[in-house]
C-alpha cells in the first residue's frame, strides 16, 4: 500500500513538472514571438520613415532570436539592392550566410544573393569568385554561370565569356544562342587591329562553327581578305553577307564597293543592289536610306534608288518640287546634293533602334549597351528623317 502510494506521488510529481517546464518553455516561446513581431514592426516603420539603418539593425536583431525569419531577410537584402543602397543589402546577406544554423539551401541561396549584390556594386572580381564557386558547387550553376557570362562581357575578357558560355550550354539554354559566335568575332576583330590575319580566321571559323552563315563573321572575313589582297574573295564575302541579312547593308555597303573597285569589277555592286530589288529583299527607298546613313550614294543605281524614294515619300516630295521648275526631273548631281543633305540630317539624330529594349543609337553596335542583347540594333525606319519632337502629334 506504501508502495503504490509513493508511485502516485512520483508520477504526479513528474507529470507536475513536466507540465511546468512546458508552460516555462511555451512562455518563452510566447514571448519570443510577441518580441520578434515587435521588432518586425519596428523595422516596417523604419522603412517607412525613411530610416534604414535603424530598419537593418531591428532585422538583424530578429535574425538572431529566431532563424524563421530568414526569408524575411532575403526580401530586405533584395529591398536594399533594388534601391541601390548595395551595402546594406551586402550586410543583411553577409549576416544570413554568417549564421551557423543556416541550412544548406539557405547557404546557398545567400551566397548567391551576396554574388549578386558585389555584382550591383561593381565589385566584380568578388562577384565572379563567388558564382565560379557556385557554378562548381551550387543548386543552380545555370544563373551563376549567366553572370559569369556577364561580368566576362562587361569586362571584354571575350575568351573566357566563351568558356562559360559554354560549360553554360552543358547545363542550360543559354539566353542569346548567338552571343558566342560574337565573342570569337571579338576576338577576331582584336587579331585583325593587330594584324594578326591568321589568328583572326581561326576566331572566326570558331563563330561559324558555333553559328553557320554568321552575318559578322562573314563581314571580318572579308574584311580580312581585302588586308590579304584578295579583294575578289571580299566581294563574294560581302555580296552573300547582304544577301541573307538585308538590315547590314548599311554596314557592308562601303566595304562592297570598295571591294568591287578594288577586284576591277565595279559592276559587281550594282548587280548586287539590283539583285537585292528583284528578289525583294529590299525596296528602293530602303537601299537609298542604307546608302544614305553608310555615306556611300555615289553610284547610279543607288542615285535611283534616292530619286525613288523622292517620289515615295511626300514630304520629300514636296520639299524637292519647291526648288524644281514643274514637271522637272532632278539630276544625277542634285540628287547627290539631296542625299548629302539628308545624310546631314540622319546624323543628327539616331540611325538605330535595338529591336529588344527600344535604345536609339546615333551608330551601328553589335551588342546593346541597354539590354546587352547581341545583333538586336537596326535602322530606323528609312523616312524617319525629322526628329521625334517635330513629328506631328496624332490628333485626339
Amino acid at each position: 500500500m506504501h508502495a503504490d502510494v509513493n508511485f502516485w506521488l512520483i508520477l504526479a510529481g513528474t507529470l507536475a513538472i513536466g507540465w511546468g517546464v512546458t508552460s516555462y518553455r511555451n512562455e518563452k516561446r510566447r514571448q519570443r514571438r510577441h518580441r520578434r513581431r515587435a521588432r518586425y514592426l519596428e523595422g516596417v516603420r523604419f522603412l517607412l520613415d525613411d530610416k534604414p539603418d535603424r530598419a537593418l539593425e531591428a532585422f538583424l536583431t530578429i535574425a538572431e532570436l529566431d532563424d524563421e525569419t530568414v526569408d524575411t531577410h532575403f526580401a530586405l537584402g533584395s529591398l536594399y539592392r533594388r534601391r541601390g543602397e548595395v551595402d546594406r543589402a551586402i550586410r543583411v546577406h553577409q549576416h544570413i550566410y554568417d549564421k551557423a544554423s543556416l541550412d544548406d539551401g539557405h547557404r546557398d541561396a545567400a551566397l548567391t544573393e551576396l554574388a549578386r549584390d558585389y555584382f550591383r556594386a561593381g565589385l566584380f572580381d568578388r562577384a565572379e569568385r563567388i558564382f565560379q564557386q557556385l557554378a562548381e558547387e551550387g543548386r543552380d550553376p545555370a544563373l551563376a554561370l549567366q553572370h559569369l557570362v556577364r561580368i566576362y562581357e562587361i569586362q571584354h575578357e571575350w575568351a573566357q565569356a566563351a568558356s562559360a558560355h559554354e560549360r553554360l550550354c552543358a547545363v542550360g539554354v543559354p539566353e542569346q544562342p548567338t552571343a558566342i559566335a560574337h565573342y570569337y568575332c571579338q576576338m577576331a576583330e582584336a587579331s585583325i587591329a593587330e594584324g594578326e590575319y591568321e589568328a583572326a580566321l581561326e576566331h572566326l571559323k570558331s563563330a561559324s562553327r558555333e553559328q553557320n552563315d554568321f552575318g559578322r563573321a562573314g563581314i571580318l572575313r572579308g574584311d580580312v581578305a581585302r588586308k590579304q589582297g584578295d579583294a575578289a574573295v571580299a566581294l563574294q564575302l560581302y555580296r552573300r553577307v547582304v544577301r541573307r541579312d538585308f538590315h547590314l547593308l548599311a554596314v557592308v555597303l562601303p566595304r562592297l564597293a570598295e571591294a568591287a573597285r578594288q577586284a576591277g569589277e565595279p559592276q559587281q555592286f550594282d548587280q548586287t543592289l539590283q539583285e537585292l530589288i528583284r528578289l525583294g529583299a529590299g525596296n528602293h527607298a530602303e537601299i537609298a536610306y542604307a546608302a544614305i546613313v553608310g555615306g556611300y550614294y555615289d553610284d547610279p543605281v543607288i542615285l535611283d534608288c534616292v530619286r525613288e524614294m523622292l517620289t515615295i515619300d511626300s514630304d520629300l516630295r514636296d520639299m524637292t518640287a519647291a526648288f524644281l521648275p514643274a514637271g522637272i526631273e532632278p539630276t544625277r548631281d542634285q540628287l547627290r546634293a539631296i542625299a548629302g543633305a539628308l545624310r546631314n540630317v540622319v546624323l543628327r539624330h539616331a540611325r538605330y533602334k535595338c529591336s529588344q529594349c527600344g535604345l536609339d543609337s546615333s551608330t551601328f553596335l553589335w551588342h546593346c549597351p541597354g539590354c546587352h542583347s547581341w545583333d538586336s540594333l537596326r535602322g530606323v525606319a528609312a523616312l524617319e528623317f525629322l526628329p521625334r519632337a517635330a513629328l506631328p502629334r496624332a490628333q485626339g
